[in-house]
């Protein structure tokens, strides 16, 4: 291929482009092959040459932080590196870029060397006045040294109102922007959150082209659309989903047979109305994944497709691809196939309804065959969870929280998410049937995109299994080779909830990230030996890619490999990890605003919580309504605190008190910044003896290491 030949040839010299054209015959295809190649990042010119980046120390990252003096840009799914912003080279955020080692730095420092990509053609900030003039300011999004003016607009600006802008030109501290549309006041209802869902370049509205598209869709399944289908539809088949889900992409069956069981997962058939060429395609890919935060959802597709004919409503014709298996009472898979299918749900059950039935809470509401159902998809469910667990397969808790709103969408209320039997059969049931598209697939040979967990680092897994053993818990395994039977073992240990929590957050820390890929390299989380996305097509790109690729391979039996699929396969795993680690971010900062928002109404309310996080200059606790704060060390009066990174702990230095992580402490709210979405909490003097209340927890199954100087 072309593009190979390119870089087999600057691997020995670099070359200009004159020299590149002759040595290859077709000029244009070959402007075109190295204009592809400085677009991805693997080849860069200096000057009148090409050059492989490596060659000249460059490292390929993209700007995932700016903060006023510094940013962060990641080089890999583990690793950030430190940039002063005088060396930023007015890089945005989201940008990819060449990062170089900063020789003059006596830290571990990158400059930005150049831009490879700009992640955006807009930008959104709110309007300011600057010497007569209104600027755009673009908090986090762009060093604070460079200044965005407003071109003249016939829409009438105003002070505090967001607006959206598209770059007409830029130079080295000034960019000059023109208003697109404004987004509202910033103090309106629900533009904090738009404006932060645009700060990170997601996509809104969707384009013309996506909504012409929609015109030609059809609203009901047809008869010719159902011919070659296998007929589901007078099975006994329900989703179920949360209370407020509005899109559903997956049904479920089970009936006893002379093996066990023969389970039913069916998906709907996004690949048939999204097709490959299409526009609503095209912009699926660039957003990659549906977002959800506090009060909406930003979706991957339209509503009319994602709630419409794609959804699997009960009491209507849907196409699906169907996964059917058959299961032993062990819990073993004994036979599956992947089809075209055609259901009709018989009912739209809530994990509430579903978890009341199991509790025995509530019963008959959707007829005595549908409970019956319930009881048998659990029965499944408890089975192919045991036989997961004996594997090695984690189970690590964390935190979720779901604000209740006002009609505003201002939060008065917080709940944490649990989950319960109802939420662990469909995950259950769904895991089985990734696992087996997956395995299915790779039986072939074929070209596949992957949902690989890698094994955990070992220089990180060594922290971690020093902070077990100052917990308590002593590690009987290798950093270089520990196993997920291991830590599901060393997790077992540990009855506390408050420990269990701290426990499971650093694993979760000390493991790497899962993400997509087109080598199977399996699932060290699930102790998966071969795992993907099959199951949620409506919200998620790689999961509409699995089921075109069952589609080429398994209905249209084009199962010869090309180098083309696999490079096409190569970008989407990439660009879907990167959207998705951006959604990640996005509801995070979604969240963290919206607790700064609700606590601001709790000035002076006090709250038990537990140490879940320490830096140099304080702790985090989470609160038992799951929400965290910051408690600054300076501002604990009793003693000096000395911060000990490796165990995360920090001692008096007059008294010797230690807090560690897992120690139960009460507090009061302080301050809180909706602005910066920080909440500052003060730990609580006992009145009768003026100490600070902390609950310390008992070390268990190890020798504790006393203090470290």
């Amino acid at each position: 291929m072309l593009k190979e030949r390119i870089i087999n040839l600057l691997r020995k010299h670099s070359l200009s482009d004159k020299l590149l054209f002759e040595f290859f015959s077709n000029e244009n295809e070959t402007k075109e092959a190295i204009k592809e190649l400085v677009e991805e990042g693997r080849i860069v010119k200096v000057r009148k040459e090409y050059y492989i980046p490596e060659d000249l120390g460059l490292i390929k990252g993209t700007i995932v932080s700016i903060k006023e003096n510094f940013s962060f840009a990641k080089i890999t799914d583990e690793e950030d590196v430190y940039i002063d912003n005088k060396n930023l080279n007015s890089a945005f955020l989201n940008d990819v870029v060449y990062l170089l080692k900063d020789k003059h730095s006596r830290r571990d420092e990158y400059i930005v060397y150049s831009i490879i990509s700009r992640s955006r053609k807009t930008i959104v900030g709110e309007i300011k006045s600057l010497y007569g003039q209104f600027i755009l300011d673009v908090q986090d999004i762009a060093p604070s040294k460079m200044t965005f003016v407003i071109n003249p607009t016939p829409i009438k600006l105003f002070e505090g109102y967001i607006a959206l802008c598209s770059i007409a030109k830029q130079s080295k501290n000034t960019t000059y922007v023109d208003v697109i549309s404004l987004i509202g006041n910033k103090n309106d209802p629900g533009v904090d959150i738009t404006h932060i869902i645009l700060k990170h370049n997601a996509s809104i509205e969707f384009p013309y082209e996506v909504r012409k598209e929609l015109e030609s869709l059809p609203s009901v399944v047809s008869e010719e659309e159902i011919k070659d289908r296998e007929d589901f539809r007078d099975h006994l088949i329900v989703t179920i989903d949360g209370e407020d889900a509005k899109d559903f992409d997956d049904a479920v069956e089970v009936n006893r047979c002379a093996e066990g069981y023969e389970i039913g997962v069916h998906i709907a058939d996004v690949a048939h109305y999204v097709k490959k060429e299409s526009a609503l395609n095209k912009e699926a890919l660039n957003r990659g994944t549906s977002i959800y935060v506090t009060d909406r959802v930003v979706p991957m597709l339209p509503f009319e497709l994602s709630n419409g004919i794609c959804s699997l409503n009960p009491h209507v014709d849907r196409l699906t691809t169907s996964c059917i298996f058959k299961m032993d009472p062990y819990g073993n898979i004994l036979s599956s196939r992947i089809t075209k299918g055609v259901i009709k749900s018989k009912a739209r059950l809530t994990y509430t309804y579903v978890n009341e039935v199991l509790q025995k809470k509530n019963k008959l509401r959707f007829g005595e065959e549908v409970d019956k159902l319930i009881y048998l998809l659990n029965e499944v469910s408890t089975k192919l969870r045991k036989k997961r667990k004996a594997r090695g397969a984690l189970d690590l808790e964390s935190t979720e929280i779901k604000f209740i709103c006002d009609s505003n969408g201002e939060p008065i209320g917080v709940e944490k998410r649990v989950q319960q039997d109802g939420e662990k059969l469909i995950e259950d049931l769904m895991i089985a049937a990734n696992e087996i598209v997956s395995e299915t697939i790779e039986s072939m040979g074929l070209s596949f995109i992957y949902r690989i967990h890698e094994k955990p680092k070992s220089k990180k897994m060594e922290n971690f299994m020093k902070m077990s053993e100052h917990l308590g818990y002593r590690c009987n395994f290798s950093s270089l080779k520990v196993s997920p039977k291991e830590l599901q073992k060393l997790m077992e240990k540990v009855e506390d909830e408050s420990q269990k929590k701290i426990m499971s957050m650093m694993m979760l820390r000390s493991l790497a990230k899962a993400r997509y890929f087109s080598q199977n390299l399996g699932h060290f989380g699930l102790a998966s030996p071969s795992y993907t996305h099959f199951t949620s097509p409506i919200r998620r790109y790689p999961d509409l890619l699995v089921h075109r690729l069952i589609d080429l391979y398994l209905v249209e039996g084009k199962v010869e490999n090309n180098k083309i699929l696999k490079e096409e396969i190569d970008y989407i795993a990439e660009n879907s990890s990167i959207k998705e680690r951006n959604a990640i971010t996005i509801e995070r900062e979604v969240e963290d605003l919206v607790s700064a928002k609700y606590m601001a109404t709790k000035i002076g309310n006090q709250y038990k919580g537990f140490i879940n996080g320490m830096i140099s200059s304080g702790f985090f606790v989470e609160l038992d309504n799951g929400i965290d704060g910051f408690v600054e060390f300076d501002d604990i009066s009793d003693d000096y605190y000395v911060y000990d990174e490796t165990y995360m702990s920090a001692f008096g230095v007059r008294k010797g008190k230690e807090f560690s992580l897992g120690d139960e402490v009460e507090v009061i709210v302080n301050k809180v910044s909706i602005e910066e979405s920080r909440i500052t909490f003060s730990l609580i003097n006992n009145q009768k003896t003026n100490k600070i209340v902390v609950h310390k927890k008992s070390k268990k199954g190890g020798k504790r290491n006393g203090r470290r100087n």
